[in-house]
């Protein structure tokens, strides 16, 4: 009886956004098996999306602050999880040999592109619409994040107080604030069809 309800409901969205949901499920599905059983311990992306995140912050800094002091070092790390301290890889940004801020895997955005990425690919669109948006989005979101990174590791420096505010809620926001206008920028101009639904 409740199956029979709720295949009722189901029947009643439109075919649309049907396939909008599969394909979103089965996009998320696919990628944690890919990532948790092949890149998560390979660090096949990780390592140098993360190390192009430092190294990048570095360079900004260096280059909006008029030093040479900052720079980029691959260690390896204690991180406070919540099952207690790992050790992990890190990507750390030295300046004057102190270490101002680390990156870690979480932080280099790779979820965050596969996110954005998944919602273009569920939509109906050209595939060239779909790549145009996807590259140019993720880079995007990589030099937002590196802006991030560099502004965040500045703060820590000059204004501590407000780094872990700047670091948790305010740039969290930007970013997600983008994506989201780049979804809507993509969605904009798409001639969505309203599919009747199956009877």
């Amino acid at each position: 009886m409740v199956i029979d309800t709720y295949t009722s409901k189901w029947k009643k969205v439109p075919v649309a956004v049907r396939q909008f949901i599969l394909r979103a499920l089965a996009i998320l599905i696919s990628w944690k098996i890919l990532y948790l059983v092949f890149l998560l311990p390979t660090r096949v992306l990780d390592r140098p999306l993360s190390h192009s995140v430092a190294n990048g912050t570095s360079w900004l800094l260096n280059k909006y602050t008029n030093s040479t002091a900052y720079y980029a070092k691959s260690e390896i790390g204690t991180v406070i999880t919540d099952n207690g301290p790992v050790v992990s890889p890190l990507e750390d940004v030295y300046f004057n040999q102190r270490n101002v801020i680390s990156i870690e895997d979480p932080c280099n955005a790779l979820e965050l592109f596969v996110l954005y990425a998944g919602f273009i690919v569920c939509m109906p669109a050209s595939l060239w619409r779909k790549i145009i948006f996807i590259t140019g989005g993720i880079l995007l979101i990589h030099i937002t994040n590196v802006i991030r990174c560099a502004v965040v590791a500045y703060t820590i420096i000059y204004n501590p107080k407000y780094a872990d505010f700047a670091h948790h809620y305010v740039f969290t926001f930007i970013v997600y604030a983008l994506i989201i206008a780049l979804w809507l920028i993509f969605s904009k101009k798409l001639k969505i069809a309203h599919a009747e639904t199956e009877q």
